[in-house]
């Protein structure tokens, strides 16, 4: 039998795999770890997917549609339904730091009448809401992939500077 072999072949190394017995499993090993990575992933471990968190007042609601875990790369986009129960003539949203530490601002639709800010917080004023009307803003970012960990997603909305409700959330940036 062994004179059909080619020159060089052993059998017992080449077809038993004899000595390679903790190659085999750690080759396996990687292949259940990267299932396991990629299961993870579609089942929304990594982020991606929006929550929704409300908070109401007995002058207005405030509705925050965002991912509370994101990737690095990733673009993805809030939303913010303020709703008038009744009449809010000076609608600011504030924001808490945590939606722009190490995250790129893509776009603010619509745009606010004006934008401040402190050391904390990011202040958007908007036009007068009526009562029973509903503004709905949208902001586009994308995470920076070296930002990781949780961070402060609050959101606010006051009229001038009293205080009507508020969304408290985080967020937590993979890598």
């Amino acid at each position: 039998m062994t004179a059909d072999l080619p020159a060089g072949i052993d059998l017992s190394r080449h077809r038993d795999l004899e000595g390679r017995g903790f190659g085999q499993w750690l080759k396996r090993g990687f292949v259940v770890l990267l299932a396991l990575f990629i299961l993870a992933g579609l089942l929304n471990f990594f982020g991606q997917s929006s929550t929704t968190s409300t908070a109401r007042s007995a002058r207005a609601s405030l509705t925050v549609m965002a991912p509370p875990r994101v990737r690095g790369g990733l673009v993805y986009q809030a939303t913010f339904q303020i709703h008038a129960i009744s009449a809010i003539g000076n609608p600011v949203l504030v924001l808490d730091r945590g939606w722009f530490d190490q995250t790129t601002v893509n776009t603010l639709e619509p745009q606010p009448l004006g934008e401040t800010s402190d050391a904390n917080q990011v202040k958007l004023r908007f036009a007068p809401l009526r009562a029973g009307r509903t503004l709905l803003v949208h902001l586009d970012l994308q995470a920076n992939p070296t930002n990781l960990g949780s961070h402060a997603t609050g959101v606010a909305l006051k009229d001038g500077p009293r205080r009507l409700v508020s969304v408290d959330r985080s967020q937590f940036d993979f890598p």
